[in-house]
């Protein structure tokens, strides 16, 4: 009886040791993934910024599933979208501007980014207004490595305090 205790307890002794460490290589793949998602966000957010859309369209995945809802806007696809954004000009502002950007893994294979950014040229000063847009981007790991699968903005009015 006694060495049945004692093996259960070894047996035990491992299965909280082997708990542990994979919560600490899951804490740390979380954050490389959260690492390598922030630097593709940073490449479409500089790229928008800067109006180069060859790199802005090569962050976005290469599926007819993609979605993009910005605006008043909605457009289904790769296709659709890139003849989008070649007929347009990109908007004009600067990567600082994106505040508030959190980055949060899913999985291996998928993230989440939430941002702000102001809206430009909307602020309303005798108002104490300023238009700003939030966002959502979905990521997901492709064999291209990490690609913007679905992306949701809105502008919103912002009070200054």
């Amino acid at each position: 009886m006694k060495r049945v205790f004692w093996v259960l307890m070894l047996l035990v002794s491992l299965l909280i040791a082997n708990a542990d460490a994979g919560r600490a290589q899951t804490g740390k793949k979380s954050a490389d993934i959260e690492s390598e998602v922030r630097q593709v966000f940073d490449k479409w957010s500089t790229a928008l910024t800067r109006g180069d859309k060859k790199t802005y369209l090569d962050t976005f995945w290469n599926s007819p599933r993609l979605v993009i809802r910005v605006a008043s806007g909605e457009w289904r696809g790769i296709d659709a979208y890139r003849k989008r954004i070649e007929a347009a000009q990109l908007p004009p502002g600067n990567p600082t501007d994106y505040r508030k950007v959190e980055v949060v893994a899913l999985s291996s294979d998928a993230a989440v980014v939430t941002y702000e950014r102001p809206a430009p040229g909307q602020a309303n000063a005798t108002a104490g207004e300023a238009l700003i847009f939030r966002g959502t981007v979905v990521f997901t790991r492709t064999a291209d490595g990490w690609k913007i699968a679905a992306w949701h903005a809105h502008s919103v009015s912002e009070k200054s305090s």
